[in-house]
């Protein structure tokens, strides 16, 4: 049997009994409606009228922590979903809760480093593109974009975000794990980090007694978020532990699947739907309230 050690082992990694995932499905996703019809065969026509649709056509789902700012917390915003917190994490597309209390846990299943291009919220706000970290590079040294107060400009006046970006399958408690995207900017990049440096830094041995490091994806995190502040404001940020290993081989080909699409064909994400902000970025500490 394999046995595995983590080089950089911290406090979190004790807590490997994290509880399943509760998902609060609001009532716009799930009611007795969502109880098939035992008159009709509906599995005899699995997929029907999805047949000319191609990766373009769906929106891949964000994880999001819900900010004092956010609009689905404002009873006054179209966005507004009903029992969602400050601290909740939410599906974008599905509008899934998961209490702040409970959290969820995660598959990091593939990552991307991406700067975003966002309008300013005196402009109107509104997403305007994704650059590549080497584009950057090479418009920093031109001078279309520059450094200001730790923050990057174009020079147009546009925001420049560097953003990490995880692609992840969603664990819920009475569900299959469902894609989503989780994105990191300002201070959270360096949960980024740290996260990515436990994954690389964990060690088993196989069953030769060889060391290897596993895949991502077959860890299971748990996430939840915290409270954080500076002297610009307060914010939710990202807390993530390490709750075990992939167990089931369906979720875990599930995984291997998504993280090969991610390398292969690629995922495309919505940055302009993902319904965090009406007028422009998502939500993070830049903008807390």
């Amino acid at each position: 049997m394999a046995t595995q050690k983590n080089r950089g082992a911290t406090k979190a990694d004790a807590k490997t009994d994290k509880p399943a995932s509760k998902a609060v499905t609001t009532a716009k996703t799930q009611d007795k409606k969502d109880q098939l019809p035992a008159t009709i065969d509906m599995s005899a026509h699995s997929g029907a009228g999805l047949e000319n649709t191609d990766r373009d056509s769906f929106a891949i789902p964000f994880l999001a922590i819900m900010q004092k700012g956010s609009p689905q917390v404002d009873k006054d915003s179209d966005s507004y979903i009903k029992g969602v917190e400050v601290g909740d994490l939410l599906l974008t597309t599905s509008g899934e809760v998961f209490k702040d209390e409970d959290g969820v846990n995660l598959i990091f299943c593939g990552y991307r480093r991406v700067f975003l291009r966002w309008a300013p919220l005196d402009e109107g706000g509104g997403f305007k593109g994704e650059l590549a970290v080497e584009d950057v590079a090479r418009q920093r040294a031109e001078g279309k974009i520059v450094e200001e107060e730790g923050k990057l400009f174009a020079d147009n006046g546009d925001i420049i975000k560097d953003t990490r970006v995880h692609y992840i399958l969603v664990m819920r408690e009475d569900a299959p794990p469902v894609p989503a995207v989780l994105s990191m900017s300002s201070t959270q990049i360096k949960k980024s980090k740290m996260l990515l440096t436990q994954i690389q830094s964990y060690v088993a041995t196989d069953s030769k007694g060889k060391g290897f490091t596993p895949p991502s994806f077959g860890h299971i995190f748990h996430a939840e978020t915290v409270a954080e502040s500076n002297d610009k404001g307060a914010w939710r940020g990202w807390k993530f532990s390490r709750a075990g290993f992939v167990e089931d081989p369906q979720v875990f080909n599930a995984a291997r699947e998504f993280n090969e699409t991610v390398r292969g064909e690629g995922v495309r994400v919505n940055y302009e739907a993902s319904g965090l902000n009406d007028a422009a970025a998502p939500l993070d500490d830049d903008d807390a309230i």
